[in-house]
């Protein structure tokens, strides 16, 4: 194969090594799970529930008003604050929607993500939603993709290349091109030979520690469902665990599925009174925390 022809294939394989990228697409795995996190009825038409979590995970908040008669939520950005620095009024753009001044209790209103509620101790700012806690990660498991890709790839190869020249570097370059996209290619040609030496590696990754990254990466995973209220499979068996222990697991969870409702709950209470809705939510079946009875006489 030609060497223009595995730099157009490589073009269209994902390049796990960009953490960047890896961590773009982490996000929205990420983000796209939690927004079944909670379910809603009642919502009239033209208000998709889609865009009420959308708004409540990135910005923290979400803001109910009529458009042309249509009950509606975009993202905004709320400010006047009042004396406990509570927001009380919000801007968004939107060509689509008709341009007003939102006030909330008068023609809008505002329900907030979690107990931060858009400030804490007069700072504003404060990411009440889930976009930090879920961009971190992503970046967590980003890193360890990278890693271990480049590690992968390097298992190939046992020895340092240096390259004398400019020419023999370019070479090399396509060489080990080649030897990414999997094809064994061979080198011959007397003066590269003569500018080119290997250096055997001390210590290279070997296989075991890619499986340590894939492990870690797992753990990762397990770890951001646990701190959102899913519970997973571990290796300790419930019989081994008393009934302190798990109440503790539950207790020991980063994101509170409970204080989130809570919240919803109240606003929605509010959008309710305000325009005459029924609007109603509850967490998803998939996120509901089912305790199992304890068997003490399981076998081990």
């Amino acid at each position: 194969m030609k060497l223009k022809d595995i730099k157009r294939e490589m073009q269209h394989l994902a390049d796990v090594r960009n953490v960047s990228i890896g961590a773009d697409y982490w996000f929205y795995k990420l983000l796209n799970y939690c927004l079944g996190i909670f379910e809603y009825e009642g919502l009239p038409d033209g208000l998709p529930g889609r865009e009420i979590e959308a708004n409540l995970f990135i910005t923290g908040h979400a803001v109910f008003f009529e458009d042309r008669g249509e009950l509606v939520t975009i993202p905004t950005t709320i400010y006047g604050y009042d004396k406990y620095y509570r927001p009380t009024k919000a801007i968004f753009g939107n060509v689509a929607i008709l341009s007003k001044k939102l006030v909330f209790g008068q023609n809008s209103e505002i329900v907030f993500n979690n107990k931060i509620r858009g400030n804490i101790l007069l700072q504003q700012e404060v990411d009440g939603g889930l976009l930090t806690f879920i961009k971190r990660y992503a970046r967590m498991l980003a890193d360890i993709e990278s890693t271990f890709e480049i590690r992968l790839i390097h298992t190939r190869a046992t020895e340092y290349q240096i390259a004398n020249t400019q020419q023999a570097a370019e070479q090399l370059r396509a060489y080990n091109l080649q030897l990414e996209a999997g094809s064994d290619q061979v080198l011959i040609d007397k003066m590269f030979a003569e500018n080119f030496r290997n250096i055997e590696r001390r210590t290279y990754p070997g296989l075991e520690n890619v499986n340590d990254l894939l492990i870690a990466r797992d753990k990762v995973l397990s770890t951001f469902f646990r701190d959102i209220g899913v519970k997973m499979e571990y290796n300790t068996k419930r019989a081994q665990l008393t009934e302190e222990e798990v109440t503790a697991d539950d207790q020991l969870l980063l994101i509170s599925i409970r204080d989130m409702l809570k919240e919803r709950e109240e606003g929605l209470e509010r959008v309710n009174n305000h325009f005459g809705t029924n609007i109603t939510v509850k967490i998803s079946e998939e996120f509901q925390r089912k305790e199992e009875p304890i068997n003490d006489n399981a076998a081990d």
